[in-house]
């Protein structure tokens, strides 16, 4: 996913698809790419979820968000550095793209449960370089990518 738009097939249908008189960006043809990033998140947290029910990892409820399957919460003795942090955030992210927001909150968001970033009205940087500005994010591939090395990172302690 990170590397999809930088696939030469990818890069000969931009240049040849386009019609003239548009941008040669993949959002001219169709492609929505801070909506396929953040359900590109919502992958990293599947496939955390996935790896942490494999490995045994125990369920305990997260102290931030109440969550028995909260990733934070189950990776918490395997990180490093900010990665907590991370793990959190695409936790956020997860239930704002994943539950049909599509990267936009609206109050039912923010009333369903206690996020661990994310907040209404408050303005914050991810660690992947994002700006949430209390309602929505636009995140783009450097921001997949860098949830992607964090997620790696974390998986690979487990070799």
């Amino acid at each position: 996913m990170c590397d999809f738009l930088e696939s030469s097939v990818i890069r000969t249908a931009i240049a040849n698809g386009v019609p003239v008189s548009m941008p040669r960006l993949p959002g001219a043809l169709g492609f929505n790419i801070p909506l396929w990033v953040g359900l590109g998140t919502v992958g990293l947290w599947a496939a955390l979820d996935a790896f942490a029910n494999r490995a045994g990892l125990p369920k305990t409820q997260c102290g931030s968000c109440k969550s028995w399957n909260c990733i934070r919460a189950r990776f918490a003795q395997h990180v490093q550095g900010n990665e907590g942090q991370v793990l959190g955030e695409l936790e956020d992210l997860r239930h704002l793209y994943a539950h049909n927001y599509a990267g936009e909150a609206d109050d039912a968001y923010f009333d369903h449960k206690q996020r661990h970033v994310l907040e209404r009205d408050v303005s914050a940087t991810l660690t992947c370089g994002a700006v949430f500005d209390g309602r929505g994010v636009h995140l783009d591939l450097p921001h997949l990518r860098a949830y992607g090395r964090t997620v790696k990172s974390v998986l690979m302690r487990f070799q």
